[in-house]
């Protein structure tokens, strides 16, 4: 199973591409509306797996999605030169993993991202979010894959901003299924 996490604060073009994305099998999670607090820091989570951390929120369901998972795939829009804020804390509340590497060893993550500027422009943007999921990937022993660079354009659609799209989502289909 294939978990797809959308960081994005509205139902708009990173969640379309992830309902395009995903078949029937797979697990499909919107932020949007989820109860995720800020990480204390208190490192409680490296001390055992009883509990993957002491904060009550929507992060123990996404714990258990996660570890179901085969292989993650984040979609976020381009926030302020980087992801959005709600996915950063996702992505803080992992620590768990980081002390006990094993639980995402041998996991492929993928990123997609979608800004509003042109593709070309957004370039070093991507990058930048590239080599932050390459850098985490290594701390926590998963293998990070960036997939695209979605530019939704002036009309803030992405389906429309592409003559190709569907094109374009099944080489990245492709690309999670190898």
């Amino acid at each position: 199973m294939n978990l797809y996490i959308c960081g994005s604060n509205r139902k708009g073009n990173c969640y379309q591409i992830m309902q395009d994305l995903k078949e029937k099998e797979d697990k499909a999670i919107t932020l949007a509306r989820k109860n995720i607090k800020y990480c204390l820091g208190c490192c409680k989570c490296s001390e055992g797996l009883e509990k993957y951390c002491v904060l009550q929120d929507d992060m123990e369901k996404i714990y258990q999605d996660i570890a179901k998972a085969d292989k993650i795939i984040f979609i976020t829009p381009i926030y302020m030169n980087h992801i959005t804020g709600i996915l950063k804390n996702v992505l803080d509340r992992l620590n768990p993993y980081m002390s006990h590497s094993e639980l995402l060893e041998g996991k492929t993550v993928y990123i997609i991202t979608v800004g509003q500027i042109e593709e070309k422009e957004n370039e070093e943007i991507a990058k930048t979010i590239k080599q932050y999921f390459e850098s985490v990937g290594e701390f926590m022993n998963f293998q990070a894959i960036f997939l695209k660079n979605f530019s939704s354009g002036k009309e803030d659609d992405v389906t429309q901003n592409y003559e190709d799209y569907k094109e374009i989502l099944q080489t990245i289909k492709m690309k999670i299924g190898e």
